[in-house]
């Protein structure tokens, strides 16, 4: 099975009760997965352009989305899937690109070598969200697919069958 697939079936077999019925629903999940909290927000002060964030704390998550966001459950999927894909996050130039006006881009780059911070590859980071896009893809799709089934245990065995 392939690693997508796969992290999408350990987080179902792990849902308890109505957990897997919706992607909200997984909070929990999560949380017991990655022994710690995870807060989902609506969040008016993303960049533009940024549909939704993990922000990875020391003691917990928190997933941001944008208000104006088509299909929340799928940038919540997505944010979720860099999290439970091991992602690491979004570089610091990266952020600091997106949340700081264009005036201010050349200072941050400038800061940020001086930081060593500047090691930052554009296919590594495509490679990430390409993946956190598939998990999202995924987790959606059994959702929908396995809307009938009470059971956690067999949502996850009907969504493996799918």
């Amino acid at each position: 099975m392939d690693p997508i697939a796969s992290a999408v079936s350990e987080l179902l077999a792990h849902a308890k009760g109505d957990e897997a019925a919706s992607v909200s629903g997984l909070i929990p999940t999560i949380e017991r997965i990655r022994s710690r909290p995870l807060v989902v927000l609506r969040s008016d002060d993303l960049a533009p352009g940024v549909f939704g964030m993990w922000r990875n704390y020391p003691d917990r998550d928190e997933v941001h989305y944008a208000p104006w966001v088509a299909s929340l459950d799928r940038t919540i999927a997505h944010e979720f899937g860099h999290m439970l894909l091991g992602h690491k996050g979004v570089s610091a130039k990266e952020t600091a690109t997106r949340t700081l006006p264009p005036e201010w881009h050349d200072m941050a780059s400038l800061m940020l070598r001086e930081c060593g911070q500047l090691d930052c590859l554009d296919e590594p980071r495509r490679r990430l969200e390409v993946e956190a896009e598939a998990f999202a893809s995924e987790l959606c799709r059994r959702i929908a697919g396995a809307g009938g089934a009470r059971s956690a245990r067999i949502r996850s065995l009907l969504n493996e069958a799918l």
